[in-house]
């Protein structure tokens, strides 16, 4: 990971960042870009529109909202304009279901925990999901921002990132992770949320006077912060435009505490908002949170740091009933997409992070950094020896599982086929097999026309009925009742199987598709998200 560290004037180094930077971003921000990309000309102007009275209404209204970013634009050599949109895209991303009913391109996935390690001190553990393989987690970075009129402040984010708004410490003892929470909340007059925190840092030193300012600003769309405080107070900070919910916790003296991406308001009713898998993404990941916790409890491990980054980053043990089978697969805290995994400790001023490509699993690839308020610096940091690590293979199939869904995103039909063959052979003995399997099946049915092919990829599909996460299961129903209506074969699937109601009502909606088109219709709708577990279709209502 690149050390950087800013002193001085905030304008002129991030104008400095933005020279350092000119080249290194360029990748970042073009993967940030693509997921407002879509095959679909309406949505895309549609976006366009909504960017447009976003940047608008919000970052470019006030100078002391972008004089800021207006530096680093200066230094990367592009219009404040230009800038300005590729920080915006995380906030359409959250909201695009307003405008773009069940199209949702790039998933926040995050997970945090929280513990107190052997000496007291509170430990923050942070996983950051999101779909940039291949840019983001090739151009890791940490800052410190020694900079006037805020605290001292440990940043991690990429190239191409001027704030320390992702993940976050401070010399006050504060840390925070940034998590996403998809709704169809638009506030045309919110803070962009980078600058949001980046402002809450320079006014805010605890937990009273974070509390104090969250209730005085608005934010665009939805997001939560989660944050903690060195005496071991928790909140978690659901910003909704113009609406604020938070939940306040501590930090048990036992005992993790876990939190993902539902709203912490579980009053509201966020499935309407989400793709259909995502309420079960969520559910699954807390599921093996809890067994992680409580395995990690259980066994005793020495609360430290390390055993926290091994127990987040080490996949939860999910064995394959037989050959074929696989119901009671769950997804795991560290998924496919997982950029990022660090431990944050403010009050020792120490971060233990996955070295590496992504997904950041656990191969004894700990760096440690220390010094992280003074002069920061990192090592090495290798584990002891014979201790179970991931295997090869495994690493291997899931990085695959990453790079194919990087070719759905890229429509590139070669791409989609080579990296879900390598994952299947290389998971063959492991559940996500089965998830390797079920997509390869998926591109089939967008890429393939002819009966016989159509015909095998039926049969497939019927052997994995039944086998798979209750969402993915529905989708596999809707792709045989799909392929017996292409070959006009007897038709065997049963509505009533179909579990999830939005998933029956497409199941409906297609009955009004022509048969002379529907193959042709239906492949240009299917958007697959192998990162949660789902395949989301353009005309989800």
């Amino acid at each position: 990971m690149d050390l950087v560290t800013l002193i001085g004037s905030i304008d002129e180094n991030f104008y400095q960042l933005g020279l350092m930077d000119r080249e290194a971003a360029k990748d970042v921000h073009r993967d940030v870009k693509h997921m407002l990309s879509t095959p679909w000309g309406a949505v895309n102007k549609a976006i366009e529109e909504v960017a447009k009275v976003a940047l608008k209404n919000s970052l470019l209204k006030k100078s002391e909202h972008y004089n800021h970013l207006k530096s680093y634009a200066d230094g990367l050599g592009l219009s404040l304009e230009e800038a300005a949109y590729t920080m915006l895209v995380p906030e359409l991303v959250s909201c695009i279901s307003k405008w773009a009913p069940g199209f949702i391109k790039g998933n926040l996935g995050c997970s945090s925990f929280f513990m107190r390690n052997e000496k007291n001190e509170v430990v923050h553990g942070r996983i950051l999901d999101f779909p940039l393989h291949g840019s983001y987690d090739l151009k890791e970075r940490a800052i410190l921002y020694d900079l006037k009129g805020m605290p001292k402040t440990l940043g991690f984010g990429a190239s191409g990132i001027p704030y320390p708004s992702i993940t976050l410490m401070t010399e006050d003892g504060m840390t925070l992770a940034l998590h996403q929470k998809f709704t169809n909340v638009f506030n045309k007059d919110g803070l962009s949320i980078f600058e949001l925190i980046f402002d809450l840092i320079k006014n805010a030193n605890d937990k009273k006077s974070v509390l104090e300012y969250l209730r005085t600003h608005e934010s665009i769309t939805t997001w939560c912060l989660y944050m903690s405080f060195k005496n071991g107070d928790i909140i978690g900070a659901d910003l909704m435009g113009k609406e604020l919910f938070i939940t306040e916790h501590t930090v048990p003296e036992n005992g993790i505490l876990y939190f993902c991406n539902h709203l912490e308001n579980r009053e509201i009713n966020q499935e309407n908002m989400l793709p259909t898998g995502f309420h079960q993404f969520n559910l699954m990941r807390e599921e093996i949170a809890a067994n992680k916790i409580h395995q990690f409890v259980k066994a005793k491990k020495e609360k430290t740091e390390i055993e926290l980054i091994k127990m987040m980053a080490t996949p939860y043990e999910q064995k394959v009933k037989h050959k074929g089978h696989y119901e009671n697969y769950k997804m795991d805290t560290i998924t496919p997409s997982s950029l990022t995994v660090m431990t944050l400790n403010p009050t020792a001023g120490t971060s233990y992070y996955i070295d590496g490509e992504a997904p950041k699993l656990y191969r004894d690839n700990l760096i440690l950094l220390s010094n992280a308020f003074d002069h920061p610096e990192q090592k090495n940091f290798k584990g002891k020896k014979n201790q179970k690590n991931v295997s090869e293979d495994y690493y291997k199939g899931i990085q695959s599982l990453m790079k194919a869904q990087k070719g759905f995103d890229l429509h590139d039909a070669q791409m989609i086929y080579h990296h879900l063959q390598f994952a299947i052979d290389h998971l063959e003995n492991y559940p996500e097999k089965g998830i390797a399997e079920f997509y390869f099946l998926v591109a089939q049915y967008i890429y393939e026309t002819h009966p016989k092919v159509m015909m095998s990829i039926l049969h497939d599909f019927k052997k994995m009925e039944g086998h798979l996460p209750q969402t993915l299961n529905d989708h596999c129903l809707l792709f045989i009742g799909r392929i017996e209506r292409i070959l006009n074969s007897t038709t065997s699937l049963e509505e009533d199987k179909i579990i999830h109601p939005k998933l029956k009502a497409i199941y409906q909606f297609e009955f009004k598709i022509p048969k002379t088109i529907f193959h042709i219709s239906t492949k240009g709708m299917i958007v697959p998200r192998i990162d949660i577990l789902d395949v989301i279709y353009a005309y989800t209502t």
